[in-house]
């Protein structure tokens, strides 16, 4: 009789095949944790050394990852110059020569499947839950602007309880607008690739490429610079692919020889084995993996389109430009960040006064308890936001078939948004005034 935890047997025979090729896995093996399917076991006590190293627990050859100096030229030179790592990654798992893949048989059988996907993943959701208009969807139909918004505001970017404020310079928002700008990558990858490869099938391509990015590490080659974009940064490590995230330490070494990594705290035998996929916040975890964490040390909100309403002035939003704090108000459960701090400072100081004490410290013009006030306003306004999509939610799970018909995404959303309610009431705790 197998035992509980027993991945199945797919993951055994890649198991079998990881450990023949040289991959170091003393230490872990996949298993299914009741509630959270698969993940990383121990499968013997593993100790943290000291403060500053932990034990091995996984080796990977390199050889045996995939990376772009492992895609033949041959299939290189087809496609576009500029064309992405992330895009190449995709057109060649899509396009698997069977001569040149046969090697990642058994690795892509451990893979999930598409309608894991389609399950978890936001952008491939309906468009009645938030998911994107993307190529060859099923679901195409536009979506009218009378339909609430019920991903979170930092995934779809839409409000449903106030009207943006202005924004006079573009920028760079981190951990915002996320399925949008994941739409806006997978569309240019798709038309890259059909430029060049006009057979290339839209599920199995769109399947890839959202494979290679929930599920590739970061990887810089001996010699090469690092790129602009960190999704050129990426290559896919066999059998490590099934460490599950968790708020924990990071602890991960690659050369050319080998990709490593130890354990940031203690296991016991039976526990589940976790890595740390970045101080992401809940929002991306749901967006870019389909999952979030119950706790979250680096969960947040942003509070831009909020604070420009207030701070809306060309003026005033150039001062912000100029002065590097144009963008990015991220609130944690513990308070603001000090970039929303410095805003709210604005929203009532004279220009002039605003720039001495950005700059030099001076203090004339500053009022503390306006600041938090205005900045407990803005918390509490993305309070309002997380009331009136948790509304709506509940709304369109009694009223719309197609929000029925996915019960459980929805049942997600709410999880989340009374998350965020509970970010918003606790990090509005946190500013006296």
């Amino acid at each position: 009789m197998k035992p509980e935890w027993w991945p199945g047997e797919e993951h055994e025979a890649f198991t079998e095949w990881a450990i023949s090729n040289g991959i170091d896995t003393n230490s872990v093996t996949p298993a299914r944790f009741q509630g959270r399917g698969l993940g990383m076991m121990a499968t013997r006590n593993i100790k943290r050394v000291s403060a500053q190293k932990g034990e091995i627990v996984l080796q990977v050859p390199t050889q045996l990852m995939l990376r772009v100096e492992d895609i033949p030229s041959t299939f290189v030179g087809k496609l576009p110059e500029d064309i992405s790592v992330h895009a190449l990654l995709a057109a060649y798992l899509t396009h698997d020569a069977l001569d040149e893949q046969s090697r990642y048989d058994l690795w892509r059988k451990s893979w999930p499947s598409r309608k894991d996907f389609e399950d978890s993943m936001p952008i491939l959701w309906p468009t009645a839950l938030g998911g994107a208009q993307l190529p060859s969807s099923k679901d195409d139909a536009p979506t009218h602007s009378q339909q609430p918004s019920l991903l979170p505001t930092s995934i779809s970017g839409l409000w449903n309880s106030l009207q943006p404020g202005p924004k006079t310079r573009k920028y760079s928002p981190d951990h915002q607008n996320i399925v949008s700008q994941q739409a806006q990558r997978l569309r240019k990858a798709w038309m890259d690739v059909i430029s060049a490869l006009p057979d290339t099938n839209w599920e199995t391509f769109s399947y890839n490429w959202l494979i290679v990015n929930t599920r590739s590490f970061y990887w810089i080659g001996d010699g090469q610079e690092t790129p602009e974009d960190p999704n050129d940064a990426m290559g896919l490590v066999p059998f490590a692919d099934y460490f599950n995230h968790a708020d924990v330490a990071r602890d991960v070494k690659f050369d050319e020889n080998s990709y490593e990594f130890r354990a940031t705290k203690d296991y016991e035998k039976g526990d589940e084995v976790f890595m740390n996929y970045g101080s992401h916040p809940n929002d991306t975890l749901l967006a870019e993996y389909g999952f979030f964490l119950d706790e979250n040390e680096a969960d947040s909100i942003y509070l831009d389109d909020i604070v420009f309403r207030d701070i809306h002035s060309a003026g005033q939003q150039e001062e912000l430009w100029l002065n590097q704090y144009y963008g990015n108000y991220q609130v944690t459960p513990h308070g603001p960040c000090y970039r929303t701090e410095v805003a709210a400072c604005l929203s009532y100081m004279k220009e002039e006064d605003w720039r001495n004490h950005v700059l030099e410290g001076q203090s004339q013009g500053l009022d503390e308890s306006r600041s938090e006030a205005t900045i407990k306003g803005w918390i509490l306004t993305y309070a309002a936001e997380a009331d009136a999509t948790i509304t709506a939610l509940q709304k369109a799970m009694e009223l719309d078939t197609t929000v029925q018909a996915h019960r459980s995404k929805a049942e997600m959303l709410l999880r989340r948004w009374r998350q965020i309610k509970d970010l918003c009431e606790h990090a509005a705790k946190s500013v006296s005034v």
